[in-house]
């Protein structure tokens, strides 16, 4: 893999990047009268920012990068393809991709059949995300040449540590809601076991066990994460853009403040441990804050 001597010296660029995109987001937002959604996505950023410093703390120290063997050109440059494929229409298309399509429509409605949606939430994306999201580019990947180890599928390092401060501290957050009645111990099972089998498992393999790690051949430590944080916060501007009734100025800065920030605590949690369970938990804890905090 890429080395990387001097990772915070790399941080600078991007951060003169980020800044003054954050800043115009912000402000983009602000001007549209989205007051009270800014406050709770600083206090969201500020959040999250303390349980990757804490998962700094517990996992150290890091033990040395595993050595993997480089996949040649041609096969790295494939699995970029493929998951450039499974990325992309899945987070753009408007569902008429001829083939692709009709097989989410038949896995959703299978879903739909057999799963009860008082526990899976949308039951159709609990059947068909799994498959777009994990076992067709896991197979693709296998295919061409990668290692479930080197995909987060492996034993990883201080895994339980990183998994308890992400369930634990989001976990005394949500008894405020309780408290107040807006959150009932059966509503959070729904939502964890909702929330683990239309995004929290699935999209952590997509973006950081198959993503992160192709783009680690290739990129240093500071930039794999920053970038595929962006992509990350990208592939959600078809949604976002909805929320805002069409406006995608308004998704983009959204794109970046909610879900790229999301997506750079993610793989940050990933690069620490190198298991996909961690970051599952922090995606799964998160996204039931979300719903719970409105």
């Amino acid at each position: 893999m890429t080395t990387n001597s001097s990772p915070r010296s790399e941080w600078r660029p991007i951060l003169l990047i980020a800044a003054p995109l954050f800043l115009i987001a912000y402000a983009y937002l602000l001007a549209l009268g989205e007051w009270q959604s800014v406050a709770l996505m600083m206090a969201n950023t500020l959040f999250i920012a303390l349980l990757a410093w804490l998962t700094a703390r517990v996992t150290r120290p890091l033990p040395p990068e595993p050595e993997v063997a480089r996949p040649s050109s041609g096969r790295l440059w494939a699995q970029f393809g493929v998951l450039a494929v499974v990325i992309l229409i899945p987070g753009l298309s408007a569902g008429n991709v001829p083939l692709w399509s009709d097989m989410v429509d038949a896995l959703r409605n299978a879903g739909e059949a057999v799963l009860p949606a008082e526990w899976f939430g949308g039951p159709g994306n609990a059947v068909a995300n799994p498959v777009q999201y994990f076992v067709i580019p896991l197979v693709l990947l296998l295919a061409l040449g990668a290692r479930p180890g080197e995909l987060g599928l492996g034993r990883g390092h201080r895994v339980w540590r990183a998994s308890l401060v992400w369930l634990l501290l989001p976990g005394l957050l949500l008894l405020w809601p309780a408290a107040a009645g807006a959150l009932t111990g059966p509503a959070f099972v729904r939502r964890v076991i909702g929330n683990f089998f239309q995004n929290g498992f699935f999209e952590e393999f997509l973006f950081r066990g198959a993503l992160q790690t192709r783009l680690r051949y290739v990129l240093s430590t500071p930039w794999t994460l920053a970038v595929q944080a962006l992509l990350f916060g990208l592939w959600h501007i078809r949604s976002n853009t909805l929320a805002f009734d069409g406006n995608i100025a308004a998704g983009l800065a959204w794109c970046l403040v909610s879900q790229g920030v999301l997506g750079l605590a993610f793989g940050f949690v990933f690069h620490r441990t190198r298991n996909l369970v961690a970051p599952t938990v922090a995606h799964v804890m998160m996204n039931v804050m979300g719903q719970s905090f409105g």
